[in-house]
């Protein structure tokens, strides 16, 4: 299904731009709801407006957040669900969340604590974007339930101190590149709790630099709301999805191609390939695979196991018969033309004195 915005849609967007923030307002850990801010780095004079340049570190925990340090770090159970939620002006019944006007995409990313978010120590672990089958964004989703949105925590990932880090992209503006005009660009809407996971793993997924993961030119960042679309490109590394082989942060597709196509050499050659070179056709990789599984596989084990099943066959089966007609009876094994070793071929009789019926 594809989305489009007529003229008087976009006016009744821009109608909506002044009262159009959002802020992360409450967690919900252990089926426990937090007071407003509770376990939340404190918020900046203006807590819901948004960070709009992806190369400041504001872009890390919003206006201020790397620099102060949240009241208390709240208990929660590694595999558990979190509920995040926020509010535009507070936390009353009445609050608009966010405004219509800004649709766009929800993320949530972890990191160690003692870290403090500087450096590759981010890993996403939720991302909901525009789902074309109902025409939703997250944001709507997060609307229609009160600014609430149900996350879950990896369950093997290592017990600890983590900062938790909220996220929308609000693409009202997002037609533009920032950093060309900075009027307007994409609108980040960020804030970071701080948690102590327990009961966890021994899991260290990939991390990821904030600032980093994001440019002001990237799909994702640059997106014409207004235009006929049909996906939306969610930017940022891949979801961290708890498991073996899922450590370093790599989408579930590709962590479980990899171990199947690695039981053939040409397979495993062909395909790693394809993977890095996104662009490569198709075809190559099916026809290595079926080159591979014809030559290596069909003519080395299926021929050899015929002429090695047939051959014992034949012989047991002369055994068999010699030796029950006439267990005296010698009998002769011709030796091949061509030898097929450097040992002598010897041509040899044998006299059966075994009982009949048996065989050596």
């Amino acid at each position: 299904m594809k989305a489009a915005f007529s003229l008087g849609s976009a006016l009744m967007l821009l109608a909506g731009f002044a009262n159009a923030h959002t802020y992360l307002s409450k967690l919900t850990l252990g089926g426990v709801q937090e007071s407003e801010g509770q376990c939340i780095r404190p918020y900046p004079a203006d807590r819901n407006f948004p960070v709009k340049d992806v190369t400041s570190t504001d872009i890390t925990c919003g206006v201020g957040g790397v620099s102060k340090t949240a009241s208390e770090t709240c208990p929660v159970k590694a595999g558990s669900t979190i509920t995040v939620e926020w509010h535009h002006d507070n936390d009353s019944a009445s609050d608009d969340i966010i405004d219509i006007s800004h649709l766009g995409p929800c993320m949530v990313y972890m990191a160690p604590l003692e870290s403090n978010g500087s450096g590759n120590v981010w890993f996403k672990i939720f991302e909901d974007g525009y789902d074309a089958a109902t025409s939703t964004w997250c944001v709507n989703k997060i609307r229609n339930n009160g600014g609430k949105l149900d996350v879950a925590l990896p369950a093997d990932i290592k017990s600890g101190d983590y900062l938790v880090r909220t996220e929308i992209i609000a693409l009202h503006e997002s037609d533009t590149d920032y950093a060309v005009n900075p009027a307007r660009g994409s609108q980040f809407y960020v804030n970071c709790a701080q948690v102590s996971v327990t009961n966890g793993g021994s899991a260290e997924p990939q991390g990821y630099a904030i600032p980093g993961i994001y440019k002001s030119n990237a799909p994702g960042v640059i997106f014409n709301l207004y235009s006929s679309y049909s996906s939306y490109p969610i930017p940022g590394p891949a979801v961290y999805v708890s498991g073996p082989g899922n450590g370093n942060g790599e989408s579930t597709d590709e962590s479980t191609d990899v171990p199947v196509e690695s039981t053939d050499s040409s397979a495993e050659e062909s395909n790693y390939s394809s993977v890095e070179n996104t662009d490569a056709p198709t075809e190559n990789t099916g026809s290595s695979v079926e080159e591979s599984t014809d030559s290596s596989v069909e003519e080395s084990n299926y021929s050899s196991a015929e002429e090695n099943t047939d051959a014992p066959t034949e012989n047991t089966d002369a055994s068999q018969n010699s030796a029950t007609e006439s267990p005296t009876e010698e009998i002769s094994t011709d030796a091949p033309e061509t030898p097929t070793s450097s040992a002598p071929v010897v041509t040899y009789t044998t006299t059966i004195t075994a009982a009949p019926g048996k065989c050596h």
